[in-house]
């Protein structure tokens, strides 16, 4: 009885220390975003009055002498800041504030929290290739292929690249490639010399990059949960993505990570327009409690899955507020845009109170997808 006890305390123990972790690892990603404004803001001479890590009541907050511009952390680790003068209202005496700058400079100070997150996605997801690997489709069984293997044969523990000259980038990637093949494709593997490593480096030689020519695709019958006959096709295969981790060299990791967090900012997409059409339910998504629920459980894998983890949702971050939508950056940059082109401003009470209102229904949308989901 003490035995299990003492088990259940650990577990809510770690339970804890992975929930906390998450609220670091999400915190540091919205920072990143604000410091982005942040610092776009100071280099085009925009007066700054708070950067504030964290929302809610502060508990720590720094002053600066010359330019009163302050430095804060909050209780509450679920946003962040960068606080302009003249933001949300006219200050026809202050030239340095918001509103009175040139809609260029407005426009490069809005876009920047987007640029840093997409720029902090890509460097973590290059270190993440080039130094840790990323799970890659492996195959672990064999059920249509004669053993007689041969170099044009898929092997037992051979690691799929590429279907057709095509890289795969996610599960999704392979199923899509095999449909547009029709019978037969070249498929890119590597194949490890010692198919027992945890982790396997290309640069290191521990293997071979090969191209098998004319490999047969198998069509199969199945009955789906609702009843109905689906085919899929495959290369007379299983495969997993969560086998064996992958080590690429450096360049190569560098124009993967580019094009990873770029079909990243694809899905995501894709994700927003289905929700809106209906095709996905909005069962599928969900909020901060989910979010720092699923980061959690990440946090308790390992550490690479964390860097992945921060690569996704950084891209989600940039994407998201580019959406038009109130409160976000693309919508106070269409307001901006509007100004260029009309030659003068939206009223500026006006365009505050859209703001506000349109920040209240979106944290009422998100509380309200998370009791969804969870009760």
């Amino acid at each position: 009885m003490t035995f299990l006890l003492s088990v259940t305390v650990g577990q809510v123990f770690a339970k804890i220390g992975y929930i906390l972790i998450a609220l670091l690892v999400l915190m540091f990603m919205i920072t990143i975003h604000e410091l982005g404004h942040y610092t776009f803001g100071k280099l085009l001479k925009f007066k700054i009055t708070e950067f504030s890590i964290g929302m809610g009541p502060k508990i720590f907050q720094k002053k600066h002498k010359t330019t009163d511009e302050k430095f804060s952390i909050r209780a509450i680790p679920l946003g962040g800041y960068c606080s302009f003068d003249g933001e949300d209202e006219e200050k026809l005496n202050s030239p340095d504030a918001f509103n009175n700058q040139k809609p260029w400079k407005r426009l490069i100070v809005l876009f920047g929290g987007v640029l840093f997150n997409f720029v902090s996605a890509i460097l973590i997801a290059i270190i993440a290739f080039s130094c840790f690997g990323e799970y890659r489709l492996t195959t672990y069984t064999i059920y249509e292929t004669s053993p007689n293997y041969d170099n044009n044969t898929i092997q037992l523990g051979d690691i799929i690249l590429g279907i057709n000259g095509k890289d795969i980038y996610f599960p999704a990637d392979y199923t899509e490639l095999i449909q547009e093949s029709g019978d037969s494709a070249s498929v890119t593997v590597f194949r490890p010399t010692d198919k027992t490593a945890p982790v396997t480096k290309i640069s290191d030689k521990q293997g071979e990059i090969l191209t098998l020519l004319n490999v047969k695709i198998y069509t199969y019958k199945i009955i789906g949960e609702d009843g109905k006959e689906k085919t899929y096709n495959d290369f007379g295969i299983r495969v997993k993505s969560s086998a064996e981790r992958i080590v690429t060299p450096f360049f190569q990791s560098f124009g993967r990570g580019f094009v990873f967090c770029g079909k990243v900012g694809t899905v995501v997409l894709k994700t927003l327009g289905q929700l809106i059409t209906g095709v996905i339910g909005i069962e599928s998504v969900g909020g901060p409690i989910t979010t720092i629920d699923m980061i959690a459980s990440i946090v308790a894998v390992d550490f690479t899955s964390i860097l992945f983890l921060i690569v996704l949702i950084s891209v989600n971050l940039a994407v998201f507020n580019l959406l038009p939508l109130p409160a976000l950056d693309g919508c106070r940059m269409i307001f901006v845009l509007i100004e260029w082109i009309r030659g003068k401003p939206i009223n500026r009470k006006v365009e505050s109170w859209i703001h506000a209102v349109g920040i209240i229904l979106l944290l009422a949308f998100v509380i309200f997808i998370d009791v969804f989901k969870w009760f």
